[in-house]
């Protein structure tokens, strides 16, 4: 018995190794084939190896970091695999360290200033040679010049008289023609071979697998309603773009989004180094140590390693063993929700064989199916007033027994084309609506109004809480000209926190609307509306009202009686508050008036003097006011008590108000 071994080869490419002389090239071919709907691809080649083999599978440069990545070699009897590639910088590289850098595609005067110094023969058609100086631009003649060294003198050429160049140098020449052809290389050479070197000495079965990047598959649908059982045929399209041809594969269809992405393992990569100072002596560094503990402080959870390699094992052998059913409309496999995700697969029935760079169409399902006519009225789709003709449409229930990946659906009926339709994922026992046309036998209209009324009030601590709601009213009015009855589905937006009034019930519930079944008869005609309540409160201090908003609440018709009759207890205490002001504002402008009146007469007597017989006369009206203003200071000391009295009164009152 083999012990089984997964090798995850990611990236272990150590360098060039010896391969043993009877190792033979194999080609191994492609025998499995799962394609996901989120745009990778897994594929898996098997064979029999007899003996050490090299395998040689090709990628094109886009795909070679997928493959770096993703790359799983089983080969129960070999310890020592070994992968090697050629390095995306090799030819860049190759063609930087020859004495002629094409790399950068350079002009004749970038390659003549690159080889500074270098002896040259050019023709003119005179033979010259020399060594060069460098090109430049004559400006004044619009041309490049060449600057040689002649016979211990400078001799300046136009580039446009040079019929020819030839390097003395033999090393330049052989770079220079080996320059050439790894530009060519380089230009022609998209794909990639990756060598999978498997020593033994044994026979034995190997399997190859990887992850990359591949065309996303496309299901596609048609509905036929012609026949008395509708059914619904289902199809897959598929594209072979790689390099490989598809011959006998088992091919799996996938639905599902696993995480994927792209590291560019292909690229070298070097990394930034820290420069440090040189390491020469001078005073030692204070330090600062962190307490020890005699105990391990950190724990940690590890995984053993042979339960990664039995997880790997898992998922492959999941890959590898996937149970073929015996019909079409059983070729569906479902993944475990705790092991494998919500991954979910197609398989086709038998093995089949795609060239590369075509595709092709393979059959999903072909089922009888579940379904109800019905129009579809879609109330967010339209404005006030507007007379609209409802969609064609169809309750779909997914009876079919497999789950049905998104995709467009061709409606057929009565033997004909009827339109096409989209289809979100639909699974097992789902219902969904689809929509094919316009039912021009149908036609509807809206209308809406808006009103608002109290619904509650409370009056706790002195704080008036109201609380209203707002009734939002949509009627349509439906009519059937056709001469058979209808099944309407009306869809009718909803108002988030809105409680629904009429109807009282829903045949469905979406994020952002209710749909509601109405029949109709044939060339009948109904009003449907739809009543939706949403409450909003508002809270005062009713110790912040004036008199007039007090009034204006307490003789509110939506006010509750129990409510009315408080708020005009308010009223009338509030009006203690008013007339106790107005007493002591009287009171106070009578002390002003008598103020007035003793500061003229003050004045009269310091004009008369006060021991004239006019003086005299001031003085005793002077003493009478005296008199009169300690009974207005009494009066106004009063009004004031009386005021506090009655603002506390009305405070009081408001404070401990709870209705």
């Amino acid at each position: 018995m083999h012990i089984k071994s997964l090798l995850l080869l990611h990236i272990l490419i150590l360098g060039t190794a010896a391969i043993a002389d009877n190792t033979k090239n194999v080609e191994m071919p492609i025998k499995k084939v799962s394609l996901f709907s989120s745009g990778v691809g897994y594929f898996e080649h098997k064979g029999v190896l007899d003996g050490s083999a090299e395998i040689s599978l090709p990628f094109q440069n886009s795909a070679m970091n997928d493959a770096l990545k993703s790359l799983l070699v089983y080969d129960p009897s070999t310890l020592t695999p070994f992968i090697s590639y050629p390095s995306e910088e090799t030819l860049k590289k190759t063609l930087e360290d020859l004495k002629i850098n094409l790399s950068n595609n350079p002009t004749v005067p970038q390659i003549l200033n690159s080889l500074r110094g270098a002896q040259i023969e050019v023709y003119t058609p005179d033979k010259i040679t020399g060594k060069i100086i460098g090109t430049q631009v004559n400006r004044e003649k619009n041309c490049d010049e060449l600057s040689l060294f002649v016979d211990k003198s400078i001799k300046i050429i136009p580039l446009n008289n040079i019929t020819s160049y030839k390097f003395t140098d033999t090393k330049i020449s052989e770079d220079f023609n080996k320059a050439l052809e790894i530009a060519l290389n380089l230009r022609n050479t998209n794909i990639k071979n990756i060598y999978i070197n498997l020593p033994s000495n044994t026979k034995r079965d190997v399997t190859l697998s990887y992850v990359i990047a591949s065309p996303v598959w496309k299901a596609t649908y048609r509905l036929d309603l012609s026949e008395k059982n509708p059914f619904l045929q289902g199809w897959a399209i598929v594209d072979n773009v790689g390099s490989t041809d598809w011959k006998d594969v088992e091919l799996s269809l996938v639905v599902g989004k696993p995480v994927s992405f792209i590291q560019p393992l292909y690229a070298p990569y070097y990394t930034n180094r820290p420069i440090l100072p040189l390491s020469i002596a001078g005073f030692a560094k204070a330090t600062v140590y962190d307490r020890g503990y005699s105990k391990d402080v950190d724990s940690y959870n590890r995984i053993p390693m042979s339960k990664i390699s039995k997880a790997a094992e898992y998922e492959m052998s999941y890959m590898e063993n996937g149970q073929q059913a015996s019909s079409l409309a059983q070729n569906y496999q479902m993944t475990n929700a705790k092991e494998a995700g919500e991954q979910f697969v197609f398989t086709v029935k038998n093995p089949i064989t795609l060239p590369r760079q075509q595709s092709a169409m393979i059959p999903l399902v072909q089922s009888p199916l579940k379904l109800k006519k019905i129009s579809i009225f879609s109330a967010h789709e339209i404005s006030v007033g507007q007379n609209v003709n409802p969609s064609l449409g169809i309750e779909l229930t997914n009876d079919s027994g497999l789950k049905l990946p998104a995709g467009p659906i061709s409606v057929y009926e009565e033997s004909s084309y009827a339109g096409d339709a989209l289809m979100e994922f639909l699974g097992q026992n789902e219902k969904r609506l689809i929509s094919y046309g316009d039912d021009l036998e149908v036609a509807g209209l809206l209308s809406l109004s808006q009103s608002s009324y109290i619904s509650l009030v409370k009056i706790n601590k002195g704080v008036l809480q109201i609380t209203q709601k707002s009734v939002y009213e949509k009627n349509y009015a439906f009519k059937n000209y056709s001469q058979k009855p209808k099944n309407l589905i009306l869809e009718h937006p909803f108002i988030n926190n809105a409680k629904l009034v009429q109807p009282s019930k829903y045949s469905e519930k979406t994020g952002s609307l209710y749909r509601f079944e109405i029949p109709i008869g044939a060339n009948k005609e109904l009003r449907y509306t739809v009543k939706e309540e949403l409450p909003y409160a508002d809270a005062y201090s009713i110790l912040d009202f004036d008199i007039e908003t007090l009034v204006s609440y307490s003789s509110n018709k939506e006010m509750p009686q129990n409510v009315k009759n408080a708020l005009g207890k308010a009223v009338a205490l509030f009006g203690n508050i008013n007339d106790a002001e107005d007493k002591l504002s009287a009171a106070q402008k009578e002390l002003a008036s008598i103020k007035s009146e003793h500061e003229r007469i003050i004045s009269n007597i310091q004009a008369v003097g006060k021991d004239s017989i006019e003086g005299k006369v001031y003085i005793a009206r002077l003493t009478a006011l005296d008199a009169e203003f300690d009974k207005i200071g009494a009066k106004i000391e009063k009004s004031r008590n009386d005021l506090a009295k009655a603002k506390k009164a009305y405070k009081d009152y408001v404070e401990n108000l709870n209705i």
